[in-house]
């Protein structure tokens, strides 16, 4: 490499007019290509290719409390289109969303309310988002007597945690639920952390209502294995990470364990790399581990997914057009 090489690729200012797109906009960016705008026009890219890659399977691994802040139609939207293939999550955003399928809402909010004040009128605060307690008892409720069906059905039969989620999914009416859209365009939804939420509390409750040796019997080692089959029958990997966590590392380790690597990874977070947490850890880093490829399409996004995500979905969306079909892998 000499310096012209440094040098072939001059900032192109960016141009706003009335009317433009959201992608037009991300143009752009792209144009300019620094900073967080290069690094998001750059996410568009890497997204397109992955949905355009007919042998690519598309994960997405979901932290943070992006269902209950407004993600989920779009999230289901997606898993509709087959525009990813299988969902790794965290159990609270999908708390959040049986929430909403059971009729209840998230409320806007403010952070500065006094937290005694809401805890007295039984509002659970998610920053600037307010879930009233009843919608959490309701949806309790609900998934208590589902578990108690579900366990009478399989007598005893051990379930992975997407096995678990797909005969939740059926049993849903709301057509903007995510967990019905995984059910019905048959995405596995993964939940490596699953205990760490509202649906240990529900296992609680279940187990101690009936026989506890006839209780819904629910195995997260099984879980492992179906990821990694996963990854074994694709012939390309990505991923889109939301946060970071465990669902990140449930994706990079089915990757690793099925000998493979990824290909592409898109990941949006607010977390920094020098503190050593997974969540901030850049994509080079993952190539340490063999988890992501040296010539992998990748992007680390540091900024709000709420803002990041949406403009990325959209933009995508009107590059693929309307006529775009994907019929989803593996």
């Amino acid at each position: 490499m000499n310096r012209r090489d440094l040098l072939n690729a001059p900032v192109r200012h960016m141009e706003l007019k009335p009317n433009m797109t959201v992608n037009q906009l991300i143009q752009q960016f792209d144009n300019a290509g620094s900073f967080g705008a290069g690094r998001l026009a750059t996410a568009c890219n890497i997204f397109e290719n992955m949905v355009r890659d007919e042998k690519c399977t598309v994960f997405l691994a979901l932290a943070g409390a992006v269902v209950p802040a407004g993600l989920r139609s779009i999230i289901a939207d997606l898993i509709r289109k087959r525009l990813i293939d299988a969902l790794v999550s965290t159990g609270a955003n999908m708390i959040h969303d049986l929430i909403e399928a059971q009729g209840g809402h998230h409320y806007k909010g403010h952070w500065f309310v006094d937290d005694f004040f809401l805890y007295k009128y039984h509002i659970n605060r998610i920053y600037d988002i307010f879930v009233p307690e009843e919608d959490f008892v309701k949806a309790d409720k609900v998934l208590i007597e589902m578990f108690d069906e579900i366990a009478k059905e399989k007598q005893g039969r051990i379930l992975s945690t997407n096995e678990l989620m797909r005969l939740i999914g059926s049993r849903l009416k709301d057509p903007k639920s995510i967990v019905r859209a995984a059910c019905e365009a048959n995405v596995p939804i993964f939940l490596p952390a699953m205990r760490d939420s509202e649906f240990a509390y529900v296992h609680i409750v279940h187990a101690e209502r009936g026989k506890k040796e006839k209780a819904l019997l629910v195995d997260s080692f099984k879980e492992a294995a179906e990821m990694v089959a996963v990854a074994q029958k694709s012939e390309r990997l990505g991923m889109i990470v939301i946060g970071g966590g465990v669902p990140r590392n449930a994706v990079q380790h089915a990757a690793l364990m099925a000998d493979k690597g990824l290909d592409y990874a898109l990941i949006i977070t607010t977390d920094r790399p020098e503190y050593g947490g997974l969540s901030g850890s850049t994509p080079e880093e993952t190539i340490s581990w063999g988890k992501l490829k040296k010539e992998a399409g990748r992007v680390m996004v540091i900024g709000d997914a709420m803002i990041i995500f949406p403009l990325t979905v959209a933009a995508v969306l009107e590059r693929l057009g309307e006529d775009f079909q994907r019929k989803g892998n593996p």
